[in-house]
């Protein structure tokens, strides 16, 4: 028995506490407020609300790759598996004029916004279904519109280097919006949002291309 112990210490019904042990309780003390503080309280109203926001970025995200995604049903039947691979994959597009449009032949390969212009003859929501039937586009063909360099235009793919497909024509009347296959069979209308789109298009590759043409000198 240690006799420097007080009487105080002996009676104590308490263990002494060690220097270490105070340290720790003092410091669990100066971070009390952390752990009551109610702006970290978790709960299942929270938990609740942030797996709402996950579940709705979740939808919103493949809505709009569904809305964004080419739609080729309607397209498939109309220009055939072969003209759809043309116009996903030809090596090289061409252009070329038909009935009053007068210019020389545009290679349109490699061209700015040509991806846009596959696209568009591409995916169903670009046409007028209801306008379908038979005959060709260049019998629609109409004259230049004021200030216009052409109304009707031809536009050829191949593919040389793979040989996917074999030459493939499509006829587009500008100024209608009728498009289809140049052996005249079908014919279909583009919406009012694409034509002036297409018009506008090809017109400033026509453009383009004589600028070119008079700059040679």
């Amino acid at each position: 028995m240690n006799d420097n112990l007080s009487d105080t210490d002996k009676n104590s019904p308490l263990p002494p506490t060690s220097k270490t042990d105070s340290n720790v309780s003092t410091d669990a003390d100066l971070h009390l407020d952390k752990y009551s503080d109610p702006r970290v309280k978790i709960t299942r109203t929270g938990i609740l609300m942030g797996v709402g926001v996950v579940i709705i970025g979740i939808l919103g995200a493949g809505l709009s790759i569904y809305a964004r995604k080419t739609k080729l049903e309607q397209t498939t039947r109309f220009w055939g598996p072969e003209t759809i691979i043309a116009l996903q994959l030809a090596e090289k597009i061409e252009l070329r004029p038909i009935g009053a449009s007068d210019f020389e032949a545009v290679d349109l390969s490699g061209t700015p916004s040509l991806g846009h212009l596959r696209h568009a003859l591409l995916d169903e929501r670009g046409f007028d279904w209801n306008t379908e039937g038979s005959g060709s586009a260049a019998e629609m063909c109409q004259k230049p519109t004021e200030g216009a360099a052409i109304s009707c235009i031809r536009l050829r793919f191949t593919d040389p280097t793979a040989n996917r497909i074999g030459t493939i024509d499509l006829d587009l009347d500008l100024v209608g919006g009728w498009v289809g296959p140049s052996d005249g069979s079908r014919r279909v209308q583009a919406t009012e949002w694409v034509r002036p789109k297409l018009e506008k298009y090809f017109q400033m590759i026509v453009n383009v291309q004589r600028l070119r043409y008079d700059q040679r000198d």
